[in-house]
């Protein structure tokens, strides 16, 4: 069976990597899996990447989708609600007449926002083959929003969007009518990672007669595996007594992960004589992936910040270093952290939202909190710190549970199956047998991969696209006024410096010359004066 995965990327980003992690599986198992991408970043041979082909007219009319319309309509207007992803689905790259595309039996969607619109989708739909869409966020089903901020209203029209100030045009409403329109005739099944994003989807307008399956994104649970804690800790230099709290800080302005809230937990950890003394004896620290936010390293725990790490032994060790994970997210489908550091055997403390109880089971694996409630979340912390029995009796649970939901082979066969059970009846093939030479003939598929950007829209946006554009324009120019007034301000100014310098230097060079001539003055009477006495 040929799979062919279509994303925005291969590794970059949470949902590119499980993807990824996907399509290794589905190659291990025996499935001809190749991934279709507009941006690669591996090294990967069954990685394909496209050739954008522009003319200049769609060049022009994406600048303003993209450059105009997102920036000036929706960035420049976002409510306090959330700072989360809103992205415009237009334009998209028209994949259909790729021939690793039409010589697929099976079409699996991935995140494709920036990649892909409803037009291009609903040409992928024509093609007549069985298409799997695996949702890593919810803008697959809304007007626009990647995750709601707990709106409902993609379950009826997306009009008076909350995240979104003066839309006057109902921008996300006419999206989500074009992909109500655009989708209808589909042959499509959702797969969710997660049992909250399946029923998110089974309630939304556009999905709720779709057959939805829940399959949690796999994961390579013998490299995310337990390791010697005090070894681990000696690499990063942490002493083995050390209580260690872990966290991932890649995304720290988003309001959603929560990071005002763990700042919050933390503060209100510090005010335990348990927990200070901790500290005080240099037992207690916070480890954290990418860089903590401003409020963190303001609060007084010793932190230790790995940065952006690529290296996956790297990672591993960081969780192995760790006692405990903490995940603060508001809003979450199925975190790969949260996956990973279970599988590493590390209890965590996190709300009870979106897809995290389906992997940690409260007083088992970890310990879950009230969404948002910092005090809860704090006791939970301060409990896991002070009771080490609590803590070590919850890792081979948390161990446990993710080998038997997570496990990458166990996984890549119920998306096999579902794959085979939806291709059934179309075409004959062989069940999974052997890893194929995933390597032979790459090159000669990998021709011809030129795509043309399709600006587009379905019948609903084009309706206001005149008049949300010429709104965005506006903005658009008062604001590369401004700019312009600033830039030909800093010119002024520079050219005040610079003439203030040139000033300077002229009056110098006067100087100088009038002292240069006033020596060689004095020089030239002490010469004629010593002449005259000679002579």
């Amino acid at each position: 069976m040929k799979v062919l995965q279509i994303n925005t990327s291969d590794i970059n980003g949470g949902a590119a990597i499980a993807a990824f992690r996907l399509h290794k599986g589905l190659n291990q198992i025996g499935a001809e899996c190749r991934m279709l991408v507009k941006e690669k970043a591996s090294k990967a041979d069954t990685v394909l990447c496209i050739s954008p082909e522009n003319t200049n007219n769609t060049s022009d009319k994406a600048f303003f989708l993209n450059e105009v319309i997102q920036a000036h309509y929706i960035n420049a207007h976002r409510t306090d609600i959330s700072n989360t992803l809103f992205s415009l689905p237009y334009p998209g790259y028209d994949l259909s007449q790729l021939s690793v595309v039409q010589d697929a039996d099976i079409i699996n969607l991935h995140w494709v926002a920036y990649y892909q619109s409803p037009l291009t989708l609903q040409k992928l739909f024509a093609l007549g083959k069985p298409v799997v869409w695996t949702l890593h966020d919810q803008w697959a089903f809304t007007g626009g929003c990647h995750y709601s901020a707990g709106c409902n209203k993609y379950q009826e029209d997306c009009t008076a969007c909350p995240q979104l100030a003066n839309d006057a045009f109902e921008l996300p409403s006419s999206v989500l009518k074009d992909k109500m329109e655009l989708f209808k005739d589909a042959d499509l099944t959702i797969v969710s990672p997660s049992r909250w994003l399946a029923d998110c989807a089974g309630k939304s307008r556009l999905f709720r007669d779709i057959r939805i399956e829940v399959i949690p994104n796999p994961l390579d649970t013998d490299v995310f595996s337990p390791m010697n804690k005090s070894e681990a800790k000696a690499n990063l230099n942490i002493s083995a007594e050390s209580i260690t709290i872990l966290f991932g800080a890649e995304n720290n302005n988003e309001t959603r992960k929560g990071f005002k809230h763990l700042a919050e937990a933390i503060k209100r950890c510090l005010s335990s004589d348990t927990i200070q003394e901790l500290i005080n004896k240099n037992n207690l620290n916070i480890l954290c992936f990418g860089y903590p936010s401003a409020e963190l390293k303001e609060i007084g725990m010793p932190t230790v910040s790995l940065g952006y790490l690529n290296n996956t032994s790297q990672i591993r060790n960081a969780y192995a270093a760790a006692d405990i994970f903490v995940l603060p997210s508001l809003e979450d489908n199925l975190p790969n952290t949260l996956t990973e550091s279970s599988s590493c055997g590390v209890p965590a403390v996190a709300f009870d939202v979106g897809g995290i109880p389906d992997v940690l089971t409260h007083g088992e694996t970890g310990l879950l909190v009230e969404a948002g409630n910092t005090r809860q979340m704090a006791e939970a912390i301060k409990s896991l710190i002070i009771n080490h029995s609590q803590r070590t009796s919850m890792g081979e649970p948390a161990r446990k549970l993710i080998l038997e939901k997570c496990s990458v082979k166990a996984r890549s066969n119920d998306y096999y199956s579902l794959f085979r059970e939806l291709q059934k009846g179309r075409t004959s093939f062989s069940p999974p047998h052997k890893t194929p030479d995933t390597t032979k003939n790459i090159e000669s598929r990998s021709v011809g991969l030129h795509s043309h950007l399709n600006t587009d829209f379905g019948s609903n946006f084009k309706t206001i696209y005149d008049a949300v554009l010429f709104k965005a324009l506006k903005e658009f120019a008062v604001m590369s006024q401004n700019k312009l007034l600033e830039v030909e301000k800093e010119n002024m100014q520079k050219n005040s410096l610079i003439n203030e310098h040139i000033r300077i230097l002229n009056s110098i060079r006067k100087r100088f010359l009038y002292r240069l001539s006033e020596r060689l003055t004095n020089l030239q009477a002490k010469i004629q004066s010593i002449i005259k006495s000679i002579f």
